[in-house]
């Protein structure tokens, strides 16, 4: 069987990914209490501009599992330690984190200490991801995660389907906007797996087609025609910004003006700037993947942290915007609320990070680490690709 080689870039593109979370989440309660504000634009801005956490951790779901099982045999044993893993490593995380955010937000809301009540409450939110706010992102995983075997028997048996996986996937997506926009009226639209389907798509064949994209996205030495290829990243910055930009505007006239265009307008820029941040992401990551400087090994610290991270940060901002700042001063209000980024990021990454070296036992929090820090080494620097068995998701 075949060895896959470990990529070691991944941990940037997740850091990157967990920054744009931490931006948002950070920012959040601004966009809808600081309207009139002088810095309302910024906050709008980042709060928009970031709003690519989800779905490029959905897209790097996709692609270490397709990177990992797509070229070699996937077998009823393979099956078997997949969904295992996937059952000790996210669901029991999945699990214990909606029993605490449920029973800390229950009681921050003033809710009584009754238990018949609160299971009542409970359950629905567990069985639909929104036991607290950013759950749902772990609820759209588990319906990847079961869907995985089906579409790799397809993408393994029909190659032509794989080749254009992405289309059918941004196809398939829009199938689902449009008829629930029409008809449907699906409630929580964004806790089901069909509004990210473009994203699973992308992830998997950037993961079948890893070695033709990679060329791509960084060299010109050996391509035919080098020009067109720089042409070609241009195009995709250009696109990625223009997007952007635009989906930017069109919230800063909802949010401010009130200024309402068709939900699916707003979808539509969303969707074009979070696809090709997968692939921006990307490049960036190989461009800078060997290099060694203090701001790319905390994006690889926290990449390699984030799943922690990204459980424990809405208690973190919970717990600080219970002592907001008594004033309308602009630039301590901005202030406050950078502090609460900073707070998010250093104290939910210390916390994962100590209770990650109290013991293997740990995973029942923050799932499986990679092989090096359950042995205690360092993640600071990158090390050069080797065979490995399996990327770690």
């Amino acid at each position: 069987m075949d060895k896959r080689a470990k990529i070691t870039e991944i941990d940037l593109v997740r850091g990157f990914a967990m920054m744009g979370v931490l931006m948002v989440h950070a920012t959040s309660f601004a966009t809808v209490q600081m309207r009139g504000d002088d810095f309302f634009g910024l906050y709008n801005f980042l709060n928009i501009f970031s709003k690519v956490g989800t779905t490029t951790f959905v897209f790097l779901s996709s692609f270490v599992l397709f990177y990992n099982y797509y070229h070699r045999p996937f077998r009823g044993r393979d099956l078997a330690r997949f969904f295992k893993n996937r059952l000790m490593y996210i669901l029991v995380p999945y699990l214990l984190f909606s029993v605490i955010f449920f029973t800390v937000a229950w009681y921050h809301r003033g809710g009584e200490p009754n238990l018949a009540a609160m299971l009542e409450s409970f359950w629905p939110k567990l069985a639909t991801g929104k036991s607290y706010t950013h759950l749902y992102f772990i609820f759209i995983n588990i319906q990847f995660y079961l869907l995985f075997p089906l579409v790799l028997m397809l993408l393994k048996r029909f190659r032509g389907f794989a080749a254009v996986c992405v289309l059918v996937g941004i196809v398939l997506q829009w199938l689902f906007y449009i008829g629930n926009d029409a008809w449907w009226d699906v409630t929580n639209r964004n806790s089901w797996s069909l509004s990210f389907l473009s994203y699973y798509f992308l992830g998997a064949w950037i993961g079948i087609y890893y070695d033709r994209v990679k060329d791509w996205l960084t060299s010109t030495k050996f391509a035919a025609r080098p020009a067109l290829r720089k042409l070609g990243w241009i195009v995709l910055w250009a696109v990625w910004l223009g997007a952007a930009l635009v989906h930017i505007g069109l919230r800063y006239n909802q949010r401010l003006l009130g200024t309402e265009y068709h939900p699916l307008l707003y979808d539509a820029f969303w969707n074009v700037h979070t696809l090709t941040t997968a692939l921006v992401m990307l490049q960036v990551a190989l461009h800078f993947g060997n290099k060694r400087a203090r701001w790319l090994n905390g994006f690889r610290r926290l990449g390699v942290y984030s799943f922690g991270v990204y459980l424990v940060h809405p208690l973190v901002l919970l717990l600080y915007r219970d002592f907001p700042p008594q004033t309308e001063n602009s630039w301590l209000l901005l202030a406050w609320y950078a502090g609460g980024l900073i707070s998010a990021l250093v104290v939910s990454y210390m916390v994962v990070y100590s209770m990650s070296r109290l013991g293997s036992w740990t995973w029942i929090f923050f799932g499986k680490l990679p092989g090096a820090l359950r042995k205690g080494r360092s993640p600071s620097h990158p090390v050069p690709a080797k065979p490995v068995t399996e990327v770690s998701s």
